[in-house]
């Protein structure tokens, strides 16, 4: 099986870890295409990435990876699917794409938002979806080589009840009445929100450093996830990777084999909701261990990025 994966040049969190997954269960035959330089660079997800935000060595190096004459072999059906970032569907359609296509042809919106998309000769997948839509969902993934980053700091000294260290935008204003009201109920927390990183301040003040920040969640014995401009968050996988109970706003979102609540991890709705599920762990009302171990059970056993790259392609044989 060979699959020709069509990137767009800006860091895209759902396309990037299906191409991770996909690259290291299938290795060369998986070619990224043109070749998304920014991933063997160390970005994950941030577009505009200070150093210290980098991770080397995340992402399967490229060796061996034939980019050469696509256009002839898309021809001659060289590839069973071919995989198009919708960011780069444009740039498929106008540079590439010559019609009758016997390879599948899968589109892939990892928005913050559905994309409205036409009808046409494609398989559709979605990241914010509950799957009542025709599309096939595809949430995020985490990496082993992030989960076990992650792991490494897991001794790390508890000095904080729970820990939310993210970015805001007017997308997203539903964090800041979230953590404000963490704030005046738990005074020992580790709170920070910084403006989403640009071109011009790519490293706002008050970010920190991937290890920095992985390092301080691991301090938290509660780690919070709250819906950005989609529900889908990177933060929510991190978060499963931590020594610590994970809370997380509820998602209506379909994800294939779901953790479950109150055993993997705890949920809210409401700011009420939200601070009595704290109470509870810091009043040793919930087993954190077993929790904990639960959480991370269900990671390793379905949701590395390999496992999500195995998902769609059984999802995939049912078509064409």
């Amino acid at each position: 099986m060979r699959i020709l994966f069509i990137t767009h040049p800006y860091p895209n969190y759902v396309p990037d870890l299906l191409l991770h997954g996909l690259r290291k269960l299938l290795q060369n035959r998986v070619i990224d295409y043109p070749k998304k330089d920014c991933l063997y660079q160390g970005c994950l997800g941030t577009g505009v990435s200070d150093e210290s935000l980098l991770v080397k060595g995340w992402f399967p190096d490229d060796n061996d990876i034939d980019r050469e004459d696509i256009k002839n072999k898309i021809r001659k059906d060289y590839f069973k699917y071919i995989i198009v970032d919708l960011r780069a569907f444009s740039y498929f359609f106008k540079n590439l794409y010559q019609g009758d296509l016997r390879s599948l042809l899968v589109l892939i919106d990892g928005e913050d938002i559905p994309q409205r998309i036409s009808p046409g000769p494609y398989v559709i997948c979605q990241r914010e979806t509950d799957g009542s839509d025709f599309s096939i969902p595809l949430p995020m993934a985490i990496p082993e080589e992030i989960m076990q980053l992650i792991y490494s700091y897991d001794t790390m000294e508890k000095k904080y009840s729970i820990g939310f260290l993210g970015s805001y935008s007017p997308l997203c204003y539903e964090r800041k009445n979230f953590i404000e009201t963490i704030a005046t109920h738990f005074p020992d927390s580790l709170l920070k929100t910084t403006p989403v990183p640009t071109d011009d301040n790519p490293m706002p003040q008050g970010r920190i450093g991937r290890i920095d920040y992985y390092k301080a969640l691991q301090q938290c014995k509660v780690v919070l996830n709250i819906k950005g401009a989609g529900f889908d968050t990177f933060r929510f996988w991190e978060n499963f990777c931590c020594n610590a109970v994970h809370l997380s706003q509820r998602m209506p979102l379909f994800i294939p084999h779901d953790f479950q609540e109150n055993k993997d991890f705890l949920s809210f709705s409401t700011a009420t909701e939200m601070i009595t599920n704290v109470r509870k762990v810091l009043d040793g009302l919930i087993n954190d261990r077993e929790m904990i171990l639960s959480s991370r059970e269900r990671m390793i056993k379905y949701h590395l990025t390999t496992h999500r790259a195995t998902y769609l392609l059984n999802k995939l044989k049912g078509y064409k």
